[in-house]
């Protein structure tokens, strides 16, 4: 109880409503009073349950009367006893104060074309980074009560997917409804966390339902020969893998890829996507997450979710990602009886895919077999120089500017056609298009390859590093190094960023290939 300014007696009033109010299953267990007192019955006290209903209101929660938060335990009559006597009315508190905060900071990060969104949750403070066209930059920074009290609010009210309690002493995985995003133009917002020694990383992954420069392999930065190869993969039945690293467009691709078949075949087809979640609309295809029963592993999910697929008569199959033996071999499966199956994994260029594969305990002789693998291709993601004045400068005027390191210098003129070569200025903060960044969108760099029964018997004897340059050699083939550097070479990336983006020099094909 309480006391007005009158000194009349103000009656407590029971939350039932709102982010902090009490979720069903602990209805009965306890009570919420909005003077910061929760009520737990006693033979409660010890449920994990109770105990993760306790972090989130510590986490946020902050009393009308802006009284400490409290607990205090009661038999279950007593705590009924408290039920009847306090009024239950709709009360909610600091948690819509705190989701006007998360739906702030995702307006900035869309403003600002964010891909990522981190919460760095320090021991004192909170720092918040955004990543722009590949790279992390600053934005801001807070007291760590606040950023804990903001990702739990993300984590516990704000989500459709999701554990039901934010820990942040585990990792854990999650996504924002879209309710709370589609005003920002998202279709959503994958949740990834990771303690650290002092609290957690906390980090967004903001979905866009279109990106890149537009919804088209040309958009993306795909040559005409790379876009001709695609297509070749679309006509067949069989498994087409696009690796990459986290974070390079992959599901962007698949998006594309998806519209381009129900395109082929004017959508009389049966395109069935099993995706965790869905990141994009695909009007025409039937669209299906991959859900966990409870005590079901991640692996047993995808695998299940295939072969539950392989039942719903498909045409074509989009499979998020590859994860394990048993999702692999229901691809594998998929192709052997007539389905054309596109899908994702993680690896460092295309035929690293096949090893990878290989390393998962799938038989040799089937990823060797190019009537089964269709289509491997590996995607980076690079960023562009921005094209407004005072952004970029030529080679040669950077290299006298000490813009360029002399090792790197040296590469350029070595691999690339410095007469064109174009490398970013020093901030130019005035610019209205990249606000002084240098860099302004990303384009692909990418290696786009058919297999050829040739080509996999080279793999099946010699191994991935002869294959690749079997590929290069004989085949003409365009590794994704030699992709980013025709794009060097327009003006359209600088050397030096393209190197740091794609993690190798422009030595490394020389270093690499036979």
């Amino acid at each position: 109880m309480g006391t007005n300014d009158n000194n009349q007696i103000r009656l407590s009033l029971a939350v039932i409503d709102g982010p902090f109010a009490p979720p069903p299953e602990l209805k009965d267990k306890v009570l919420l009073l909005d003077d910061g007192t929760l009520h737990v019955a006693d033979p409660y006290r010890n449920e994990h349950s109770v105990a993760s209903y306790w972090n989130l209101l510590r986490n946020g929660y902050k009393s009308n009367s802006g009284q400490s938060l409290s607990r205090r335990y009661a038999t279950l009559d007593e705590l009924q006893q408290l039920r009847d006597v306090h009024k239950e009315v709709s009360v909610v508190h600091r948690g819509s104060n705190s989701q006007d905060e998360v739906k702030s900071i995702l307006r900035k990060a869309v403003d600002r074309r964010a891909s990522d969104v981190h919460f760095v949750n320090g021991e004192k403070w909170t720092r918040v980074r955004f990543r722009i066209d590949g790279r992390l930059v600053d934005v801001d920074e807070m007291v760590v009560d606040d950023g804990v009290r903001i990702c739990s609010t993300m984590y516990t009210t704000m989500t459709d997917i999701s554990a039901s309690d934010y820990r942040p002493t585990a990792s854990q995985d999650g996504r924002i409804a879209r309710k709370w995003v589609q005003e920002f133009g998202l279709n959503g917002s994958r949740i990834a966390t990771r303690p650290m020694e002092a609290n957690n990383l906390f980090v967004l992954r903001l979905m866009y339902p279109g990106a890149l420069g537009g919804l088209s392999l040309e958009g993306l930065g795909y040559e005409k020969e790379q876009i001709f190869e695609y297509k070749r993969m679309m006509r067949r039945d069989g498994v087409n893998i696009l690796s990459g690293v986290t974070g390079s467009g992959k599901s962007t691709t698949l998006k594309i890829i998806c519209d381009m078949l129900l395109g082929m075949y004017d959508g009389e087809i049966n395109l069935l996507t099993l995706e965790d979640p869905p990141e994009f609309v695909i009007p025409g295809s039937v669209q299906t997450p991959v859900k966990r029963r409870e005590g079901q592993s991640t692996a047993d999910a995808w695998a299940e979710a295939i072969a539950n697929a392989m039942r719903l008569d498909p045409d074509f199959m989009m499979v998020g990602e590859l994860r394990d033996k048993a999702s692999v071999m229901g691809a594998v499966h998929a192709s052997m009886t007539g389905h054309g199956l596109w899908t994702t994994t993680h690896a460092k260029n295309a035929l690293a895919t096949l090893d990878r594969l290989l390393h998962l305990d799938v038989p040799k002789q089937l990823l060797c077999d190019a009537s089964l693998i269709t289509g491997l291709v590996n995607q980076s993601l690079v960023p562009q120089l921005c094209t407004q004045e005072g952004c970029s400068t030529e080679f040669h005027t950077a290299v006298k500017q000490g813009l360029v390191d002399e090792e790197v210098a040296e590469r350029v003129k070595k691999y690339c056609d410095v007469a064109k070569v174009r490398v970013r200025t020093r901030a130019n903060l005035e610019c209205p298009v990249c606000g002084g960044l240098g860099i302004h969108k990303r384009t692909v760099a990418a290696e786009v390859m058919t297999p050829t029964q040739k080509l996999l018997n080279v793999y099946q004897d010699d191994g991935s590093s002869a294959a690749r340059s079997y590929w290069v050699r004989e085949m003409k083939g365009m590794t994704s190094l030699a992709h980013m550097v025709t794009k060097v070479n327009k003006g359209i990336v600088d050397p030096v960023i393209g190197e740091e983006a794609m993690r190798r020099g422009l030595d490394e094909d020389e270093l690499t290939l036979a």
